[in-house]
């Protein structure tokens, strides 16, 4: 074998690892279904106002903390 076949078996077998590594890389991350908490934090921000559990009642429950990014208070409508 000359070097241009050598080349040549090396840039094929180069070729072949990243385009393996890029369906793995596919298959493992996009085609997958999100994992569980993402359904469980998005069902907390979606949380509509209800008696049994406050907002931060359910912020607490599922992050461990309240968020600080919205307000919690009592009569929300009122100010809207």
């Amino acid at each position: 074998m000359n070097s241009i076949n050598i080349f040549y078996a090396l840039a094929l077998v180069l070729f072949s690892f990243m385009l393996g590594m890029t369906i793995a890389y596919y298959d493992a991350v996009i085609l997958r279904d999100p994992p569980i908490h993402y359904a469980i934090e998005s069902r907390c921000l979606n949380y509509t106002n209800k008696d049994c559990y406050t907002k931060s009642d359910v912020e607490l429950i599922v992050f461990g903390k309240v968020l600080q990014n919205q307000i919690d208070c009592e009569n929300c409508d009122e100010i809207d």
